[in-house]
This record gives C-alpha cells, structure tokens and sequence, in this order.
C-alpha cells in the first residue's frame, strides 16, 4: 500500500475536480493548514460593510513566490506556503477563491487569532481558522484556556464567522489545526442559529478541547454530531482539556509531540490511514496531564501558566512597536517587544536554536522568583513529574 502526506495527495489527485472526487478529510486538513501561511498584503483583508474583495489560489501562489518572503518564514508559515504553491498546480484547487485573510497579534490582551475563507468550486466555503504560531503570545493563549473562557480568540472567531461570511445561504465547512480546531468548534456553537444552520461540518485536526462548562451548553450540544476530530496516534495537544466528542485516530510518521505536525499523517488515496487506537504514550500524557491538573485549584492554574509565561517573557508590555518582519519591504503589522526576553526567546524556534543557554535562563527566571510564586511553580513541576511516573508504571503493568 502506497501511502504519502498531503503534498502527495495534491500530486495524486490534484487535477481530480470536486465534481469527480467529492471534498473528503484530507481536503480539511490541507484547507486547515493553510491558514498558517504569511499572506498579509496577497489575500485581502474584510473590511466592514463591503463585499469582500479576493484572488485566487493561483494569484495568491504566484504574489507569494514573487515575495521571496517564503524563504524568510518560520518553518510553519513556509510549509503553509509551499503548500499553497503546489494547491496551484491542480484544477481541484487552483480556482479556489480565497478572501477574508486576518492575521492578528495583540500583546495586551494576550491574543494571536488567523482565519481566511476558502470559496470552492462545489459552491461551499471553507472557513480556516489558524493554530498557535511560533509567537510564544500563542502559546501564553493556549495557556490560559486551562483557566478561561473564552478565551479572547475565541470570541474573535465568534465575531470573524458572524462578520465576514457573506449572507448568500451557501454550506460552510469549518475548520482549523491545533487550537485552530478548538476556535472552529467554538464559533460553529456559538453563532447565529440561521448561520449556524448553514454548517454541514466543523473539523477538528488535533486541536485542544474546553473547559467541562463548555461540553454542558445547548449552544455545543447543537453541534456537537457535526463536529470531526482527528487525532494522531501519539496526541498530546488534541487530548488537552475536555472533549464531547469521539475521535479518529491517524497515522503518522512523526515521532511524540512532533506527530503534531499534519505534514506526518499519513494518506492512502483520497483518506487517512487509520488505527484503532492511540499509542500507549500519548494515553500515559493524557492521563497524566488530566489528573494533574484536576488537582490544581483555578487559582493555582492562573497563578501557574502565569509563573511560567513570565519565565518566558519581559518584565512588561509598555513599549510595544510595529516592525519590519522578514524584510518584505511592507510592515507585517506584528507587534514584538520591545525589550529582549529575560531567558532570550520570543518565538518557539528560539528554544530549539539557543537551548542550552534558554533552559538556563529560564532556570535562573524560576529561582529569582518571588519566594512564594517560585515554591509555587517548583511544587507544581514536582506533583506533574509525580503523576506521570505514576502512569508510567501503571501502563507497564497494564493497569488503567
């Protein structure tokens, strides 16, 4: 059996329009992914009250080559990229209309929200909601959902879907990657009922779930049979939180966390290959975490992602500014700080390039801590170490 990944796929079965092979799930996750793709100043931007201006894939392909901005991205935006190049060479996506890009960093209220509109050639639109970037202010987002909602992306994605979507009675799919599934799945619920019921699906591709109050609101439960989730076999993020609904299990060729990728999961014609089950170390990660923080109050939760975002970033955010990102001769209207990060790091690909010297500082940040917030964080590493000992050893022994 011949297996590949998406970029496979669109070699496959790129010319294969959706009157001859009907959109499928691999179809969602190259939609998914591609909102992580630097399209500011190629794909414009709603503006309220108008009727939303487009290009095509294929436009959008040749501008973002032309930019030369690919080779300056991150690995996440220039994979996006490259994708979006090789959508262009086939009949099944080159026509595709894309319009309503918003790509949105805002420091102070601790918020990173991407999403674009995807118009196919079947007469449905595809609303893609981006995952955390590189930016550790994604992160810090994420973060906080294990204390808060919603959480401000969310309700941006509530506001994004009610907004933008033109009210011409066309389906609508949703959906997004990492926390990008969560904004769908939360917009989908929370919008308008004539919206709402335009909605044939909402996929969720290893995107983190809620707070249990969600799971419990007539507003999810109306959607909740509408909503995919699929998860790799070794799922870290997709098993965060709480989940209302089942789950597909994927293959993939990455190994732990980095089986997050959707780059990994692994294709067979026009579907993914499927397991029965998830990897015994992401059920291990999964109960481990679930109980750790089952036994953290909400103020220790706050006080927690808190301690640990300040291990990561400046003592305030007074001096934001625009600046110039990448070199692209426009402003990417990015706000960064203004002062260098007390361990060094502003985005995630720091960590892996100056890892000695960041562990370190961030080791330093944790023991210069106020003494109560400091014992605070070190005791809560401990009981995660702790529990995930625990399950560890309860796996050997096949114990659930």
């Amino acid at each position: 059996m011949m297996t590949g990944n998406i970029m496979d796929y669109l070699e496959w079965y790129g010319d294969f329009d959706f009157s001859v092979m009907p959109f499928n799930e691999v179809d969602n996750l190259i939609l998914a992914e591609l909102s992580y793709a630097s399209l500011d100043g190629i794909v414009p931007e709603p503006q309220l009250g108008r009727k939303l201006r487009s290009i095509s894939v294929k436009e959008a392909a040749l501008k973002l080559d032309e930019s030369g901005r690919l080779e300056k991205s991150c690995k996440l935006e220039r994979n996006a990229g490259l994708l979006l190049l090789e959508m262009a060479k086939g009949r099944r996506f080159a026509d595709a209309v894309l319009a309503g890009y918003v790509d949105k960093h805002d420091f102070e209220n601790q918020e990173q929200f991407s999403a674009l509109h995807v118009y196919l050639s079947d007469g449905t639109l595809f609303v893609s909601y981006s995952g955390t970037d590189d930016t550790i202010l994604g992160w810090k987002e994420d973060l906080n959902m294990a204390y808060q909602m919603p959480v401000p992306s969310q309700e941006e994605a509530v506001g994004y879907l009610e907004k933008t979507v033109p009210h011409d009675g066309r389906l609508i799919r949703i959906g997004g990657h990492s926390k990008g599934g969560n904004l769908a799945i939360y917009a989908a619920a929370m919008c308008y009922d004539r919206l709402k019921r335009r909605i044939i699906a909402i996929y969720n591709n290893d995107g983190p779930g809620f707070l249990e109050s969600m799971l419990e609101k007539k507003a999810y439960l109306e959607i909740k049979d509408k909503v995919r989730t699929i998860v790799p076999e070794t799922s870290i993020i997709g098993m965060l939180l709480e989940h209302g609904d089942s789950y597909e299990v994927v293959k993939s060729t990455g190994k732990g966390i980095m089986q997050h990728d959707g780059l990994s999961w692994q294709v067979y014609r026009n579907g993914f290959v499927k397991l029965d089950e998830r990897s015994k170390e992401s059920l291990v990660i999964d109960k481990t975490i679930s109980a750790w923080v089952m036994g953290l109050s909400d103020d220790e939760r706050v006080a927690f992602v808190d301690a640990v975002y300040d291990m990561l970033t400046p003592v305030s955010y007074t001096h934001l500014r625009a600046q110039e990102s990448r070199g692209l001769g426009d402003v990417y209207k990015r706000q960064v700080y203004d002062m260098l990060t007390r361990a060094g790091v502003n985005y995630l690909s720091d960590l892996e390039k100056y890892k000695p010297a960041t562990l370190n500082s961030m080791a330093k940040e944790m023991f210069s801590m106020e003494p109560e917030k400091g014992r605070m964080v070190r005791r809560t590493i401990r009981a995660l170490i702790s529990e995930y000992g625990k399950n560890v050893v309860k796996g050997m022994r096949g114990i659930n």
